[in-house]
Formats: C-alpha cells, sequence, structure tokens
C-alpha cells in the first residue's frame, strides 16, 4: 500500500496536469482517447441543467432542447425529461434533484466517489482536478472539483485533446454510467443523464471507434 501510494505521488508530480492519471493507474494497457475541444462543447451544455434547479432553470431547459433538437438520440431522451417535469413547480423539481443527487449518496453526481469510492485514490484525483481547474470559472468554488457539471465545463475549457477525451471517456462516461445504474424505480433524472451518456458518447465517438470504460 505505502509503495503504490508513493508511486501515485510521483506520478502527479511528473504529470500534475492530468487529473485523469488515477482513473487508469490500474488499467495501464487501455488505449489512449482523443477528443477536440469544438467536440467537448455538445456534452458541455448539459453542465447547468445538472445544477440544483433555480428560477431559471425552464429557461436554461428550453434553451439546451432547443440546442438539441437536431440531435436524434439526445434528444429522445432530452424530450422524455422535459415530458415528466414539465407540470412540476421549481419547489417540487428542487426537491425531486435533492432525492435524487444530495441524499442519496450512490447516484450523488461527484464521479471521483464513482471511480473510487472512499479510496485514497479519490483524493488524489480531486487535488489533481483541482490544480487543473485552477483560476477558471467553472462552478467548483461552490462543488468539489469532481462535480459532474464542473467537469462538462472543464471539458470544453481545457487545450489537450487527450486529456480532454481521456478526461470524458476514462472517467466522465464511466460515472455517469454507474450513476445510471444505481437509480431504482422511476426517476426523470435518468433520461436527462441518457441524454447527457449520449452526447459524451457521440462526442468521443467522432474520433474513436470506441469507448473504454472502467469497470
Amino acid at each position: 500500500m505505502q509503495t503504490e501510494l508513493t508511486q501515485l505521488t510521483r506520478k502527479k508530480l511528473s504529470a500534475a496536469s492530468d487529473p485523469v492519471q488515477y482513473a487508469r493507474s490500474h488499467a495501464p494497457d487501455i488505449e489512449d482517447i482523443y477528443l477536440d475541444k469544438a467536440a467537448a462543447e455538445l456534452p458541455a451544455a448539459f453542465a447547468d441543467i445538472f445544477e440544483y434547479p433555480c428560477e431559471r432553470w425552464s429557461l436554461r431547459l428550453e434553451a439546451l432542447t432547443s440546442a438539441m433538437r437536431d440531435k436524434h438520440s439526445i434528444n429522445e431522451h432530452l424530450a422524455k425529461f422535459s415530458q415528466k417535469t414539465e407540470a412540476m413547480s421549481l419547489i417540487d423539481l428542487q426537491e425531486l434533484y435533492a432525492q435524487s443527487f444530495d441524499l442519496n449518496p450512490n447516484c450523488a453526481l461527484e464521479i471521483g466517489y464513482h471511480l473510487f469510492g472512499e479510496d485514497y485514490k479519490r483524493g488524489a484525483f480531486l487535488a489533481n482536478l483541482r490544480e487543473t481547474e485552477g483560476d477558471l470559472q467553472l462552478g467548483q468554488d461552490q462543488q468539489l472539483p469532481d462535480y459532474l457539471p464542473v467537469l462538462l465545463r472543464l471539458l470544453a475549457h481545457l487545450e489537450d485533446d487527450e486529456l480532454r477525451g481521456s478526461l470524458a471517456g476514462h472517467c466522465v462516461i464511466p460515472g455517469v454510467k454507474k450513476i445510471i445504474t444505481a437509480f431504482k424505480g422511476e426517476n426523470p433524472y435518468v433520461d436527462l443523464l441518457n441524454a447527457v451518456l449520449a452526447a459524451l458518447t457521440q462526442a468521443v465517438n467522432r474520433a474513436n471507434d470506441r469507448v473504454p470504460i472502467i469497470d
């Protein structure tokens, strides 16, 4: 354990700009993924709608739905989410959000938790993300650096295509899949999660034949 921790620390010192080293450390043979900045704008558009619902929430959903209108596989899930939530009041939406994510650890939006659980590697992952996000205005001042909306925004700000692709393919996509699997029963947010998963997968598949998954 001590040897592994030392090795991870050395990796961090030699690759401080790469927050996905820890997601890949236990599977060194998985292939590299590349994602260009323009393609990353597609999943990044979902960041605001995954925040806690506020007065502008309906406008955010309307704008997102409009932007995804010609993306059939994405819009299909998004339309289901819209239909299930259109009659809900803001208070009801806020309660649904809290019950779905804040009060349900198995479905929390902190991606690192789903990759590492309470393992010390998550701490290293968070530290690397915090360093990478730096002074970027991603909403990380109010949330942990592995919060899904923060990571979606980060994808659109990174300058390194390999780092962006690795973050999306090795971290965000597997994390979102685990959140979806953890939901029990009917929940409108499953449709929204499937929509952003479709957006992430579509963006990554533009430049890659397949999406590696962290089990």
